[in-house]
């Protein structure tokens, strides 16, 4: 069936049969469903331009696996970490690589700073002040700034302007500063949970500060701390944002030394031929959103599946989990989410056991999940959701109650009219967490309707009602409303379809937007989630149709 299939959509393709056969019905595929007697032939047409728009999809979707069977693309560029890096390495390179940094200058002063919050527009902008050498004042008195969700992000700021030497307008002064982050310092020495890019900033702000106020005792004493978290490649934690600030404080603390010469190595062996640096790859990730949307289409079934469950065995955690990238600590975000990738396949019944005893000893005393390990850390809606929806694509295999998390999600929708995610994405909350809820209870169709009511008059979604629309937003919206039943001669069904057909690019991609929070509040794009995302509700839509339904 699988081959039949693919010569039979792939011939169509080369002879121009099939695009000349949706051009001649182009006009009447707008209205399907309102003149009945054409309802089957306009049914088959659609059934034929999904199966178009599906073999390119999949098509560049079996280009881009690599040999290990994963997915993994480099994120777009951003200011914030093309201009931290290029800062920490600008004022200490070799004459011979000095070019690097004026590209670097080039590429930020091109770029635009995120504006979809002021939070992340002042943090890029002040990280392009820092690069491109501007004077100015740096003003961080805004009270949302100390929120915990921002705090972090705002301690980083006021170091690296206080080590650029700019003038800051904070609500607290120098001294309060580094006070603080001291204290941190100190509980994060002795928090083996807390995320390693986290320790790695807390200690590397630690040694700017103390070295400003002449502490050198303290610096050796964190400088020694620095050391035991550098990976082998020479980076921190992987992370760019991590490494440039972790090679800020070797600068200080022991300049020229193996550690400061091999991040630096690191730093310039990673800079982009655009002259930009991106944030983490996320094999594991990108390979579970990819397996858990493509799954289910033949081509896909019968070469890219086989080959992408051994990846996602073989790169299971000791502790039983996973991580979103390799040789990362383990998350329970991506655990879930892997478990659901992997349910019904021989793979998925070998890592059960110990993936379901780890997500056991995660589980909170309230009865929910973490993304990460640490206990500091508030659980987030989309999290706990896929917990509950792998926990119950397993519930013959084990004894942890999801009630309790049900239950929350239930009561998060109800006071808020939403959820959290680590996607700005409104249609992927309602996706992710009505699979986990009862997709017939009250709070799933609540959302499911407003969802639908929110629509964009081109077919679309944006990430929120009333934004652009979008082929991943849409693409998810699609998906929650064929798993609710909508039919798809439902007008918001098929002029969803539409818009993702209409906006499917020559090579099979669609045009992506920054959607992912990293850290909070930027945000990244990465082509495979767009990809996932909006083959997600294409291939719903297809499965229905070639099961018979309307």
């Amino acid at each position: 069936m699988e081959q039949s299939l693919l010569a039979h959509i792939s011939q169509q393709t080369q002879n121009g049969e099939l695009t000349q056969k949706l051009d001649r019905t182009q006009s009447t595929s707008h209205h399907l469903g309102e003149n009945r007697d054409d309802y089957g032939d306009q049914k088959e047409l659609l059934r034929e331009k999904l199966e178009s728009c599906l073999f390119n999809a999949v098509s560049k979707c079996l280009e881009t696996q690599n040999s290990k069977g994963a997915w993994l693309v480099v994120p777009d560029g951003r200011i914030f970490d093309t201009a931290l890096v290029g800062y920490a390495l600008s004022k200490t390179l070799d004459p011979k690589d000095i070019n690097r940094i004026e590209q670097a200058r080039r590429w930020v002063a091109n770029a635009k700073p995120q504006n979809h919050c002021p939070v992340a527009y002042l943090i890029e902008n002040l990280l392009r002040k820092i690069l491109l050498g501007e004077d100015g004042i740096v003003d961080i008195s805004d009270p949302q700034l100390l929120t915990p969700v921002f705090a972090n992000r705002t301690a980083l700021l006021y170091t690296l302007a206080l080590h650029a030497g700019l003038k800051v307008q904070a609500p607290f002064g120098e001294e309060v500063l580094r006070k603080k982050i001291a204290e941190m310092f100190e509980q994060c020495k002795h928090d083996q949970l807390k995320k390693l890019w986290s320790k790695v900033e807390i200690v590397s702000m630690h040694i700017l500060l103390e070295a400003k106020a002449d502490n050198w005792s303290a610096v050796q004493t964190a400088h020694r701390e620095l050391l035991l978290m550098q990976s082998s490649d020479g980076s921190f934690a992987f992370n760019p944002i991590s490494t440039a600030m972790a090679y800020i404080a070797l600068s200080v603390a022991a300049p020229d030394s193996t550690a400061w010469q091999q991040s630096k190595l690191h730093l310039l062996n990673n800079q982009e031929s655009d002259g930009s640096w991106r944030y983490f790859t996320n094999d594991v990730w990108d390979t579970v959103l990819t397996v858990r949307s493509f799954r289910g289409y033949p081509m896909f079934d019968l070469e890219a599946l086989p080959s992408a469950l051994n990846f996602l065995q073989s790169v299971q955690n000791s502790d039983g989990g996973w991580s979103f990238r390799t040789l990362v600590e383990s998350d329970n975000d991506t655990t879930a989410a892997a478990l659901l990738a992997l349910s019904e396949s021989p793979q998925g019944e070998a890592v059960a056991p110990k993936a379901l005893a780890y997500l056991a000893n995660q589980q909170m005393e309230n009865g929910l999940w973490r993304t990460w390990q640490f206990k500091s850390d508030p659980p987030i809606a989309d999290v706990v959701a896929h917990v509950v929806s792998a926990l119950d694509a397993y519930k013959d295999k084990h004894s942890i109650s999801v009630l309790a998390a049900k239950q929350w999600l239930t009561e998060q929708y109800e006071e808020n009219q939403t959820w959290q995610s680590w996607y700005r994405i409104e249609p992927y909350l309602v996706t992710e967490i009505s699979q986990a809820l009862d997709m017939n209870c009250s709070t799933t169709q609540l959302a499911v309707k407003i969802l639908e009511d929110v629509q964009n008059p081109d077919g679309g979604w944006g990430f929120e009602p009333g934004s652009e629309s979008n082929a991943s937003a849409t693409g998810l919206a699609l998906a929650a409303l064929i798993r609710k039943g909508y039919r798809i001669d439902r007008p918001s069904v098929y002029k969803a379809l539409e818009f993702l057909i209409e906006t499917q690019q020559s090579d099979g991609t669609w045009q992506g937007f920054p959607q992912m929070y990293g850290p909070r509040p930027l945000l990244n794009h990465y082509q495979t989630h767009t990809q996932a995302f909006a083959v997600s509700g294409i291939l719903d839509a297809w499965k229905s149709l070639s099961e018979g339904n309307r």
